[in-house]
């Protein structure tokens, strides 16, 4: 039973981190990819090499910040989420 309740702790920590592409149309019509970076911006840029072995342009990076708070008295910690919308090269 442990075993069974180890695999599933480290299957739900690995999907995690995971960068799951969203597929939606380029302004050109073409299909494009955009992805939520949370494992940092080095694994979008794999996941876009993987997705796009011939090549990609990057559409967009975007970089958003918030401010959190997690016990009153203490400081705000600022928070980054960054963004990477690319179109695969034919």
């Amino acid at each position: 039973m442990k075993s069974k309740i180890t695999a599933l702790f480290i299957a739900v920590i690995v999907s995690g981190c995971a960068i799951v592409p969203t597929s939606i149309t380029g302004g050109n019509g073409q299909q494009a990819y955009k992805m939520y970076c949370s494992s940092g911006i080095d694994k979008c840029y794999q996941k876009s090499a993987e997705l796009c072995p011939n090549g990609y342009d990057v559409i967009e990076l975007s970089k958003e910040s918030s401010e959190l708070i997690v016990h009153y008295g203490e400081h705000p910690k600022t928070i980054y989420k960054e963004y990477l919308t690319i179109e695969c090269d034919k």
